[in-house]
């Protein structure tokens, strides 16, 4: 889960997987060209894929915004085709700390392209929203399950405004997570994890429920034998509820969450649009607010 709202602080931090990582990495450098294997790095593999959002600007729970933005509970609908490109993003978007990978990734961003011009309806008629390209990185997360860290962002020189609801006529930043599944046999490994983890927590609950019904005809010393024994049970089945946790939020296993895209890579459905703001002494520190969510509608092939 994600906090309030996302401090970034650089801490330069590699381990001997890291390095090993990195140099798989370096060894398929980010040439376009070259053919998308499973050791092609996640960055190109995103390059030219084309893909439809529809964003949600308003209110959401957590969100550091001022108490009067968006009270209402109102939302601005739009919706907003793209392009991950295969061009490099210029100086000033390089800039961008929230985007830049680690030691694995690189720190080269490349230019993400609106394909259209969103529209919405207000108390003035039909109002286009200008946006204008912008840049996508990603980091990696889990090198097991190949989950990384996927953000990117738009410049809205205009913004939007519909009701209390205010699109901040300033870059807009969309935060989500994407997944390498080039090798279906890991997915294949974690969806039988997850299988065995849920049986196991079923087999446990059935056991608690058969020592509760027996409790009722047990004898004082035999009702604090099976007391440790549920203690113990109890202990397990919230340990194996954690790591079931751990392995769902790691893999892209909940079909209703996640979704296919091109180049064998899987997206969260959903992600979280924000805007930067700068905080601490130097103004140094940055923030990022949360104004909305988005998610992938569907992808579509380069015309």
């Amino acid at each position: 889960m994600m906090d309030q709202h996302l401090i970034i602080f650089l801490r330069p931090s590699i381990t001997a997987a890291s390095l090993l990582l990195l140099l798989l990495l370096q060894t398929h450098a980010f040439n376009p060209s070259s053919p998308i294997t499973s050791t092609t790095p996640l960055l190109t593999r995103l390059q030219d894929i084309q893909c439809e959002l529809a964003l949600s600007i308003g209110r959401i729970p957590g969100t550091a915004m001022p108490p009067e933005w968006a009270a209402s509970g109102a939302k601005l609908g739009l919706t907003l085709e793209l392009e991950f490109s295969n061009e490099p993003a210029d100086y000033e978007m390089n800039k961008e700390r929230l985007l830049k990978g680690d030691a694995l990734m690189g720190s080269k961003l490349y230019t993400t392209y609106p394909l259209n011009e969103p529209t919405f309806v207000s108390n003035k008629g039909t109002e286009i929203v200008k946006v204008l390209p912008g840049a996508y990185g990603c980091q990696i997360q889990q090198v097991q399950s190949q989950q990384y860290a996927l953000r990117f962002f738009m410049d809205c020189p205009d913004g939007a405004t519909r009701n209390d609801v205010k699109l901040p006529a300033e870059r807009i930043y969309f935060l989500s997570s994407c997944w390498n599944v080039e090798d279906e046999r890991v997915l294949t490994r974690a969806v039988k994890r997850q299988k065995e983890m849920e049986e196991s927590i079923q087999q446990i609950t059935q056991q608690l429920d058969i020592i509760e019904k027996e409790q009722q005809d047990n004898n004082l010393f035999q009702k604090a034998l099976k007391f440790r024994e549920s203690v113990d049970l109890v202990e397990k089945r919230g340990k194996l509820k954690l790591q079931l946790q751990e392995l769902e939020q790691a893999y892209p296993l909940q079909s209703g969450s996640v979704i296919r895209g091109p180049n064998n890579i899987m997206f969260a459905k959903e992600g979280v649009i924000a805007v930067k703001r700068l905080r601490g002494a130097m103004g140094t520190r940055e923030q990022y607010h949360w104004i909305g969510t988005f998610t992938y509608n569907e992808f579509f092939e380069d015309e």
